[in-house]
């Protein structure tokens, strides 16, 4: 069996535009995939604070059907608590959606943290998720495998990993730096597709902010790493902040990037799994 990955979202955890800002290029959703096997099951990953509208683009189109005790999705894997990727979980609990016992699978760090504080833990106490620890690989259902990979990134409340899908497809949306992680290379050239942070352009893209403290590698070091991947593969850009210019289709930063083999990742964009 094999099934079709679905952007969800593209932008930083703050979205582009994010609060008080215009952004550049066209609005984008909190960077996140779906997975909808050719049965239906349907795996989020990461669940950001535009997961309704997420979950609504979803159910508007085929093939998606979740099937599993009435949850708007089937599974859900997280990669990191930082905001934009595991706060929409809320939108699960009784004052809402009200899943029941939706498989969650995270790292062991990922997992403690929601034992441990509100209002996740409840979401775990009153039977919304049922967590499922560890880093894989995990056989989640019919043709559908998952194997978290860490990386490292900051790591203020729990660990970071990436979500390798099949080892065909691996999200990565956030990393502090390639040179901390020596295994780089190799996890990428593993997957056929691979979603890579770009969260910056450049270190002075935000006046006042300093980037050192909210690292991520800048794109022009991704593509320098990771262009003699991109003949054989295809490497696409994910996790872009409000004001990266390469959020711009038409900007020579965009250009500069597609020349080099690479794609920038679109809200709502598919792929097919490999058979």
């Amino acid at each position: 069996m094999t099934g079709t990955l679905i952007v969800l979202g593209t932008a930083q955890d703050g979205g582009n535009p994010q609060l008080g800002s215009r952004g550049r290029g066209r609005p984008r959703l909190v960077s996140s995939l779906a997975v909808v096997m050719d049965d239906g099951t349907t795996l989020l990953a990461d669940c950001t604070p535009d997961v309704k509208a997420q979950i609504a683009h979803l159910e508007a189109g085929a093939p998606y059907r979740s099937r599993t005790a009435g949850n708007a999705v089937d599974h859900i894997t997280l990669t990191h608590a930082h905001m934009g990727h595991y706060t929409g979980l809320v939108q699960f609990g009784k004052e809402a959606h009200n899943a029941k016992s939706l498989p969650t699978w995270v790292s062991p760090s990922m997992a403690g943290y929601l034992r441990a504080n509100q209002p996740w833990r409840a979401l775990i106490d009153d039977g919304h998720l049922d967590i499922r620890s560890g880093f894989g690989p995990f056989e989640v259902g019919p043709g559908l495998g998952l194997r978290l990979v860490p990386v490292p990134h900051r790591g203020e409340f729990t660990d970071t990993v990436g979500i390798s899908v099949n080892d065909d497809v691996l999200f990565l949306p956030d990393i502090d730096s390639w040179d901390q992680w020596p295994s780089a290379e190799e996890e990428i050239a593993r997957h056929r597709v691979s979603f890579l942070d770009a969260s910056f352009f450049s270190l002075d893209e935000i006046p006042g902010r300093d980037l050192s403290q909210i690292p991520h590698p800048l794109v022009a070091d991704t593509v320098e790493r990771f262009g003699h991947l991109a003949a054989e593969r295809r490497l696409i850009l994910t996790h872009l902040n409000h004001s990266n210019p390469v959020a711009e289709p038409d900007s020579p930063q965009a250009q500069a990037v597609r020349e080099a083999g690479f794609e920038v990742a679109e809200d709502f964009m598919s792929i097919r799994l490999a058979g």
